[in-house]
């Protein structure tokens, strides 16, 4: 199959990391695919070298970026669609919001130019959504609108995680159940899941004594990560456990707001800025527990990542979170919006070194399989084969790619 994946930039984060080693597996399984991709914004570190040393062929428009530019999105749209008609894929699959909604029309537009058999298969991975917790009541209302129209259109929708899949068929009804599946994301884990426990580490790189207890953070510094409850939350356990610091890997518009938040907690000295970290292995073995304190999530690929390194977490029950997390098992799962909560399950996993090492062991055999790059490319070559077979009514002349399960 000749397979047209769209993004709208392949920043640091789970939506890049999973569509470059789904196309990677999918190139290695002989379907043809090229990968369509805009630019980064601000505070983002980039993940485009890593597609390229995949190997995996890759446009770039600049202007399909997550930002909202009536004239640039315009551009960008032309740009798409005179991709889509030159490239006739048989696939159109798109991720994320912006490139979702452009992809996906270009997709229609070039469909209802082709007989039935030569249509393409639309695909669209909602590996967040911003239907709540973004923006207020009436974008809200405009954006599940325009969600509901492109699932009309649109031939399967994935989600990451049951829960997600409940937001999009019930909770939100942006689309029918028979055209949504579940099919959890596929993470290069390997090297996390062999890391040793005396694997090197970044604490002197960040002057963090050896005998610190580390709580731990990764991701985006924005308004939907509310990490001002996890600066409070620390505060918390700073104040029981003199040993603790709090190290937060990334970057973002809010860096500066949760600077001074700690500055006026006292806390200056005892939380730590990482920036964007690329080599995952040495961060994770830094961390003592690794925390997330979101007020909405798809699938948190940090935690997943945390888990395979054999960490304890500690994160808001919000989302996919609780698909990924088994309570008192893997981790711990608290309220969102709640620091004393938040700070409690910190200063419960700070004490006690023999539970962080059981849910660390746990959570690693939990995740290691579950979200393997061999079993994403199974299911989704297996989805592709059988609903572009169903879209082209030729059941009995298209079959699946030897190996899919």
């Amino acid at each position: 199959m000749k397979i047209l994946r769209v993004i709208a930039r392949l920043n640091v984060g789970g939506p890049a990391r999973h569509v470059v080693v789904l196309d990677r597996g999918l190139r290695a399984r002989g379907h043809d695919t090229r990968l369509v991709h805009g630019s980064l914004a601000p505070f983002e570190a980039s993940l485009e070298h890593v597609a390229a040393e995949s190997g995996v062929p890759a446009t770039h428009i600049g202007e399909l970026g997550r930002r909202i530019s009536p004239v640039g999105d315009v551009r960008a749209f032309v740009q798409l669609l005179r991709l889509v008609f030159r490239e006739t894929p048989d696939v159109v699959h798109t991720h994320t919001a912006k490139a979702g909604t452009l992809g996906r029309v270009a997709a229609c537009l070039f469909n209802v130019t082709r007989p039935r058999s030569r249509r393409c298969l639309v695909v669209h991975t909602f590996h967040g959504h911003v239907l709540t917790g973004y923006f207020g009541p009436a974008a809200n209302v405009a954006i599940r609108l325009v969600e509901r129209t492109l699932a009309k259109v649109t031939d399967r929708i994935v989600t990451i995680s049951p829960a997600q899949r409940d937001d999009i068929v019930t909770r939100f009804r942006i689309a029918a159940a028979a055209r949504t599946a579940v099919i959890p994301l596929g993470l290069d884990l390997e090297h996390l899941a062999r890391l040793d426990p005396r694997a090197p580490h970044l604490r002197r790189r960040f002057g963090i004594a050896d005998r610190a207890l580390v709580i731990g953070y990764v991701g985006r510094f924005v308004a939907i990560k509310d990490l001002a409850t996890l600066v409070r939350a620390f505060a918390r356990v700073a104040a029981e456990r003199p040993d603790a610091v709090l190290l937060l890997a990334g970057d973002g518009p809010l860096r500066s707001e949760i600077d001074a938040l700690a500055a006026a907690l006292a806390l200056r000295e005892r939380v730590h800025f990482a920036g964007w970290v690329e080599d995952l292995a040495p961060l994770y073995a830094t961390f003592d527990i690794c925390a997330l304190s979101s007020l909405n999530e798809g699938t948190p690929v940090a935690l997943i990542e945390a888990m395979a390194a054999a960490k304890p977490v500690v994160a808001t029950r919000v989302g996919g979170v609780a698909d990924v997390v088994d309570h008192e098992r893997t981790g711990l799962l608290v309220p969102p919006s709640d620091p004393a909560a938040l700070g409690d399950a910190m200063l419960r996993l700070a004490g006690n070194a023999a539970e962080r090492s059981s849910m660390g062991a746990a959570g690693r055999q939990a995740v290691v399989s579950r979200f393997s790059t061999t079993r994403l490319v199974d299911d989704i070559d297996r989805l592709y084969a059988t609903a572009l077979a169903q879209k082209r009514d030729r059941a009995g002349r298209l079959t699946m790619t030897p190996g899919a399960r």
